[in-house]
């Protein structure tokens, strides 16, 4: 198998090289009493990153849950196609469906159950995959691999799950308007400088955005902030 990122020969979805660059940013542990009869105590736990869903769950080769077998998981997150809530072993369960494409083609099922955290695991997957996305391309332009355009959409496909979304910021209170000031050049030249400032935190703000989601390395960061800091 040839790892879904670099193309190098990997045992798995991402190589080992490619997960020095991984970067946790969810991860949850939880017990469950397993099985429909004979009950067993298992330990679940899922994690997710800015390339990988990985962790130990059941999974199986169909949606409904037949035959699912309880294993370690490791799977390329681009591979996410969604989250829903399904019946598994008689009881409401969260489950991740996978889609691989190309030669490995496969479609598989994460099942999570006795997980409480629905809301919070999409909505890291979605974030994530932002992140995946952006680190992905870094990583094959390095290596002088074709880029591969990836669509990133949110992973939910029920309404007991939600994804974040910003808020709409409250439209101001009309206010009547004030009877215009006598304008000074003292008053102009504090105007200019206002807006130079406040044009000034734009552009900060946009690359730290750039950075966090590394697209920028530390030291392009500070590159561009030198430049911003010598134009203003």
């Amino acid at each position: 198998m040839k790892c879904l990122i670099c193309g190098s020969e990997s045992a798995n979805e991402v190589c080992n090289k490619c997960i020095r660059l991984e970067k946790i940013l969810y991860q949850k542990e939880w017990n469950f009493k397993e099985g429909m009869l004979i009950k067993k105590t298992e330990a679940f736990r899922i994690a997710i990153s800015n390339l990988r869903i990985s962790g130990r769950a059941a999974i199986c080769d169909n949606p409904k849950g037949l035959n699912a077998r309880i294993d370690n998981i490791s799977y390329y997150l681009l591979n996410v196609k969604e989250c829903s809530q399904v019946t598994y072993q008689g009881k409401k369960t969260l489950m991740v469906s996978l889609e691989g494409t190309g030669e490995n083609h496969y479609n598989r099922y994460i099942f999570l159950p006795g997980f409480e955290e629905g809301d919070q695991l999409v909505n890291a997957i979605f974030d994530a995959k932002t992140k995946a996305a952006s680190l992905t391309e870094r990583i094959r332009q390095n290596n002088g691999i074709a880029s591969r355009p990836v669509e990133v959409t949110p992973t939910v496909a029920s309404s007991d799950f939600h994804v974040n979304q910003p808020a709409p910021a409250p439209a101001p209170a009309a206010a009547p308007a004030p009877a215009p000031a006598p304008t000074s050049t003292d008053t102009v030249a504090l105007a200019g400088i206002a807006e130079d400032i406040s044009e000034f935190e734009t552009k900060i703000k946009k690359l730290k955005v750039l950075r966090d989601n590394g697209i920028l390395s530390d030291e392009e960061y500070e590159a561009e902030k030198k430049k911003l800091v010598s134009i203003f």
